[in-house]
C-alpha cells in the first residue's frame, strides 16, 4: 500500500541544506542530492512536490527508484521532466497521482501538494474525484491503455458520466466534440470503433481527448509520442500545446526526446537515476548546460540550428543499478568530468551562480544543477573536459559498502 507522508520532509523547496554548483556548501544526506536553501518567496504553485522517495520492495532486494525529488509547477505552466530509461521519470508520475504497482511499490517519504491538498493524504474517495477531475493522464501506449473490448465512445463517455452527472445523449456529443477537437473527423462514426480498429495517431488523440475531457487543472503527459512517426508526434504535440493553451491547463510531460521538451515547454527538469540533476527554463538549458548529464544528452542528438554540426558524443557506458542505496554522485562511473569527491558525496541542488536567490518555478526560474565540477560553456560545446592535464578521478580503492565505487557493473567514465 501506500504510505502517506511521515514526519516533516527532509528536502523541502526553501528548507535544504545549502551548497552551490561548485559542491563547496553542506551536502544532503548520504545518497539524497536535495535542493539548497534560500528559495524565494513566490506564489501558491498549483503543485509542489518536497523530497519524493519512492521504493520497490521486490522478493530479492529494495528498488530506489526516485531520491528525493523536488520541484514546482505554476498554474498554467509546461514542465518537462527528461532522462534515460530507468531514470525515475514515470514513477515520478505514477507516485504522485499514487497509481504505483501495489504492493511492491511505495512512497517512503515526501509531500505532493496540488492545489492546496496533500494527494499522499486523501482517502480513495477523495482522490477518485481528483483524478480525471483535476489531474488527468495520457500513458505512454495508447493501444494498451484503452480497453480493447469497449468501444471508444464507451471509454470517452466513462469519465464524462462518472464525474458530470450529465445524460448518455449529451455525454456521446460532448464525445464528438473531443474527438473534432482532436483533429479526429467523422466523430459520430469513430465513436462505435474499437481501439484496433483505428491507428496509433488516432488512438493517441483519443487518449488526449479522454484526459482533457473534464478540463483539468493539471495534465501529465507520459511519453506522448512514442512509437509514432515524426509527422504524427508533431501532430500530437500540437494538439496538446493548443488545448492546453486555450484551458490554461498545467502540462507535466515526461519524455526521452528533447525535441519534445523543446518545442513545448517552459521549464525543464533532467533525471538520472531517480534524482533530478538539473533544471533550468528551457531556453537556458539548452543554451548554458552545466551538467555533465545535460551536456551528455545533447551531444548526443543531432543539431539542425548550426551550420556545421559537430560529431556526436554518445554517453559512454550504462546507468546503475538501482538495488543499492546510492552513495556519491549516481552520474561518477560515466562522468569524464568527475573528482575523487564526486565517488562519496551526491552535492545538493543549487544555483549554477553562487549566491543566487531560488525562483523555484515560473518565467524566472533558477538555473539549478547538482554538480561538484559543472562542465563550462566550452566544454559543454565540445562534449568533453578541456582543461589542461585534466583527467577523470579514477575508482577509489575502497569504497562504502553499497555506494557508486563498489558497483562493479558500473562503466568507467569516457573521456571522448
Amino acid at each position: 500500500m501506500v504510505a502517506t507522508t511521515g514526519g516533516a520532509p527532509g528536502g523541502s523547496i526553501g528548507a535544504g541544506t545549502v551548497g552551490n554548483a561548485t559542491g563547496t556548501g553542506t551536502s544532503a544526506a548520504p545518497g539524497m542530492a536535495r535542493l539548497s536553501s534560500d528559495a524565494v518567496a513566490a506564489p501558491e504553485p498549483l503543485l509542489r512536490v518536497d523530497d519524493l522517495v519512492v521504493r520497490f520492495q521486490t522478493h530479492e532486494s529494495t528498488i530506489y527508484a526516485v531520491n528525493g525529488v523536488s520541484f514546482e509547477l505554476q498554474a498554467g505552466e509546461t514542465l518537462g521532466i527528461v532522462g534515460e530509461s530507468g531514470s525515475g521519470k514515470s514513477v515520478t508520475s505514477l507516485a504522485l497521482t499514487r497509481l504505483l504497482p501495489r504492493p511492491a511499490g511505495r512512497v517512503e517519504r515526501g509531500a505532493v501538494r496540488f492545489d492546496g491538498r496533500d494527494l499522499l493524504a486523501l482517502d480513495e474517495t477523495e482522490l477518485r474525484r481528483v483524478r480525471g477531475e483535476d489531474i488527468a493522464m495520457v500513458f505512454q501506449d495508447p493501444l494498451t491503455s484503452l480497453n480493447p473490448v469497449l468501444t471508444i465512445g464507451t471509454q470517452l463517455t466513462e469519465g464524462l458520466l462518472a464525474h458530470e452527472h450529465i445524460g448518455r445523449r449529451a455525454a456521446n456529443d460532448r464525445a464528438i466534440e473531443l474527438l473534432q477537437m482532436v483533429g479526429i473527423p467523422d466523430g459520430k462514426r469513430r465513436l462505435k470503433s474499437y481501439p484496433h480498429q483505428i491507428s496509433g495517431g488516432m488512438r493517441q488523440r483519443v487518449m488526449i481527448a479522454m484526459a482533457l475531457a473534464l478540463k483539468p487543472k493539471l495534465l501529465i503527459a507520459d511519453e506522448p509520442t512514442t512509437a509514432l512517426d515524426v509527422t504524427i508526434q508533431a501532430q500530437v504535440i500540437e494538439v496538446i500545446r493548443q488545448l492546453t493553451h486555450d484551458s490554461g491547463t498545467s502540462v507535466l510531460i515526461i519524455t526521452h526526446d528533447l525535441g519534445v521538451v523543446a518545442d513545448m515547454t517552459q521549464r525543464i527538469a533532467v533525471m538520472y537515476a531517480g534524482f533530478i540533476v538539473e533544471t533550468a527554463t528551457t531556453p537556458e538549458l539548452f543554451a548554458r548546460p552545466r551538467h555533465p548529464y545535460t551536456v551528455g544528452l545533447l551531444n548526443s542528438i543531432s543539431r539542425i540550428d548550426v551550420e556545421t554540426p559537430a560529431a556526436l558524443h554518445p554517453i559512454e557506458g550504462a546507468p546503475p543499478e538501482q538495488t543499492r542505496e546510492p552513495v556519491g554522485c549516481p552520474f561518477a562511473p560515466r562522468c569524464a568530468w568527475r573528482l575523487p569527491v564526486c565517488w562519496t558525496d551526491n552535492p545538493a541542488l543549487a544555483p549554477d551562480v553562487a549566491g543566487t536567490r531560488i525562483v523555484p518555478s515560473g518565467p524566472g526560474a533558477t538555473h539549478l544543477l547538482a554538480c561538484h565540477n559543472p562542465a563550462t560553456a566550452d566544454e559543454a560545446a565540445a562534449g568533453r573536459p578541456l582543461r589542461d592535464g585534466f583527467h577523470p578521478a579514477p575508482r577509489p580503492s575502497v569504497a562504502p559498502i553499497g555506494g557508486a565505487a563498489s558497483d562493479p557493473a558500473a562503466a568507467q567514465g569516457a573521456t571522448a
